[in-house]
């Protein structure tokens, strides 16, 4: 783009095309950042991302949560099965 003195017609066409195109891409680039954002603020994606960076900060952190989750399905599962054997 020229940055000097405008000094004729043919000079003013050449710099409001480059505005114009410049304008067009800062148009695209704000689109597509738009788009990411609202991808990444999708409710899916934030779950998906906290429970990444909790499975993925260490590993004694990690542990504990597997360990906890183990934990709270067998005791579901423990439940249920003496439930049905109280039934019979």
């Amino acid at each position: 783009m020229n940055t000097g003195k405008i000094t004729n017609i043919w000079q003013l066409r050449e710099t409001i095309r480059d505005l114009e195109h410049q304008d067009y891409v800062n148009q695209q680039h704000m689109r597509a950042r738009v788009t990411e954002m609202t991808d990444r603020l999708k409710p899916i994606n934030i779950v998906r991302s906290m429970l990444g960076h909790l499975f993925h900060v260490g590993n004694e952190p990690r542990t504990s949560l597997l360990r906890m989750a183990a934990g709270i399905v067998t005791s579901m599962l423990v439940k249920k099965f003496f439930k049905k054997s109280l039934r019979r």
